[in-house]
């Protein structure tokens, strides 16, 4: 197993203690937000739109992206006190996960996502008796989606913070999910793929710009700029340390989905351990593989992986492959680097001891697999 070995009970415990203090704010904010939006609806249509919103979003989840936004805040000096006030915009995030897990479940053909029927599968149930669209799930789901873009950026329209840090906020936060639609544009790009090249490191870039950015970089960043502490020249310096520290982290994080995504449980991940596979994902597992086998072999992977349709011996097949080039062992090895990069630039970050801590936990958090 690739996690470093020196964890100590404190630190393993310091994100989920910051975890068990913010996230029930969190989701209250969101449960109250959308309690105001069912009260306010036009249609009952609407109302019972909002329903579905708000149970999908508050389904059990890490909550991961507005935490990273409230530990940075509080760790480069924001004011605890206006902590009420950065809640809602780390709720924000939330509800921008939210959106991007509805398309990745259309995109992805996914019935199930946090333990539950994915929301355009529920939508699917509720409408398709009423109209002559098989697809109306999916066209609901998606546009329900960008109901919850337009909710965040609401939220953030309402919240009291000053305008220079309101503008390099909007940027940033533009700038997280342009990221994130470029990478799950190159994700689609290369699912199911006719061929893989052997070590062309899409995967990478994948993970970069669909998670690494989206998921500890900017949100870092953020909470960074809502501290409003540093500003100008000094502010965009620590986005060096920042940068060095989250983007391994965050690589981490999607490699360690990845193989979760091959050997996790369904009750541990919230979705079918053979959904990577069957969805035909470029992972690193899959340009390992690829990169281990005989041309020949290569060929026989590369028809089985891209099927469309995949019976449960195809999928066996496939795990087999993974087993016997030994990529589980590689890519463990490899988030094991990744984790240690993320340690040792994390001392650079100048962000107060608590917060420090936190961050240290959830490396360790990253690295168990």
């Amino acid at each position: 197993m690739a996690a470093s070995k020196k964890t100590t009970g404190a630190a393993q415990s310091a994100f989920r203690g910051f975890n068990a203090r913010h996230s029930p704010a969190i989701d209250r904010f969101i449960a109250s937000f959308f309690k105001g939006k069912i009260r306010s609806a036009q249609f009952p249509f609407i109302a019972d739109c909002y329903r579905d919103l708000s149970a999908y979003c508050l389904r059990p989840g890490k909550r991961l992206r507005p935490l990273v936004l409230i530990a940075a805040y509080l760790g480069y000096g924001g004011d605890p006190k206006r902590i009420g006030e950065i809640t809602p915009i780390a709720a924000s995030l939330e509800l921008m996960h939210s959106f991007l897990l509805v398309q990745d479940d259309v995109i992805d053909r996914s019935d199930v996502r946090r333990g539950g029927k994915a929301l355009h599968v529920l939508m699917g149930e509720r409408y398709r008796g009423a109209v002559n669209n098989e697809h109306v799930g999916n066209d609901v789901a998606l546009i329900l989606g960008d109901v919850l873009f337009a909710n965040a950026i609401e939220i953030i329209s309402s919240a009291r913070i000053d305008g220079d840090v309101r503008t390099e906020f909007m940027k940033l936060f533009a700038n997280t999910y342009e990221l994130t639609a470029w990478g799950q544009i190159l994700d689609i790009m290369h699912s199911l793929p006719a061929d893989i090249a052997p070590g062309n490191g899409v995967s990478t870039s994948i993970g970069l710009l669909k998670t690494a950015y989206y998921t500890v970089l900017n949100p870092m960043c953020m909470g960074h700029v809502l501290s409003g502490r540093v500003r100008g020249v000094a502010g965009l310096v620590e986005r060096v340390p920042i940068m060095q520290f989250a983007l391994p982290l965050g690589m981490a994080f999607q490699l360690r989905d990845d193989i979760l995504g091959v050997y996790g449980k369904k009750k541990d991940t919230g979705k079918p351990s053979d959904s990577d596979i069957a969805e035909g994902k470029l992972t690193l597992f899959v340009e390992l593989a690829v990169s281990s086998l005989s041309d020949a072999e290569r060929k026989r992977f590369i028809s089985r992986f891209s099927a469309p349709r995949k019976t449960a011996k195809d999928i066996a097949a496939i795990r087999d492959v993974f087993d016997r080039t030994g990529v589980r062992e590689i890519a463990t090895d490899r988030l094991g680097v990744l984790i240690r990069q993320a340690r040792e630039a994390l001392p650079g970050c100048r962000l107060r001891e608590a917060e420090r801590k936190v961050f240290d936990s959830l490396v360790d958090e990253v690295a168990r697999v």
